[in-house]
């Protein structure tokens, strides 16, 4: 199975319940399950994450994140999700994230930025080609 992650990181007000990525992502690959939470969500949805993780191939995490804003509630599955080594993952992020930056680099994770929509569906072709 392949697993998109769809984390927002920013101030609850901010929050969108409508993103071009992730309608795109549903158009390009159906077959894929999406996983969306943000930083203030309750913990059993973030648990429902977790527990993709487990059946999961291929990892697809993308982060939308303003500066400043702590990862709260995403921080167990952002975590899980570095520390796994069965599943291969790709790492995306719009926005910066000082806190999320730091653990990438320390878990030695690549990040690449997402600067188009169109760009990184290149990259997932590429990450998902057999």
């Amino acid at each position: 199975m392949t697993l998109f992650i769809h984390l927002q990181i920013k101030p609850i007000a901010q929050i969108q319940f409508r993103n071009e990525w992730v309608a795109q992502m549903k158009v390009e690959f159906p077959e894929a399950i999406i996983f969306e939470a943000d930083a203030h969500s309750e913990s059993i949805v973030i648990n429902q994450g977790i527990l993709f993780l487990k059946t999961a191939k291929k990892v697809v995490l993308y982060l939308d994140s303003h500066a400043n804003e702590k990862l709260g509630a995403c921080a167990p599955l952002i975590e899980k999700v570095f520390r796994n080594k069965v599943i291969q993952s790709i790492i995306f992020i719009q926005g910066e994230n000082e806190m999320f930056e730091k653990m990438a680099k320390m878990m030695k994770k690549e990040v690449l930025r997402a600067e188009s929509t169109k760009k990184s569906l290149t990259e997932i072709h590429r990450f998902l080609k057999p």
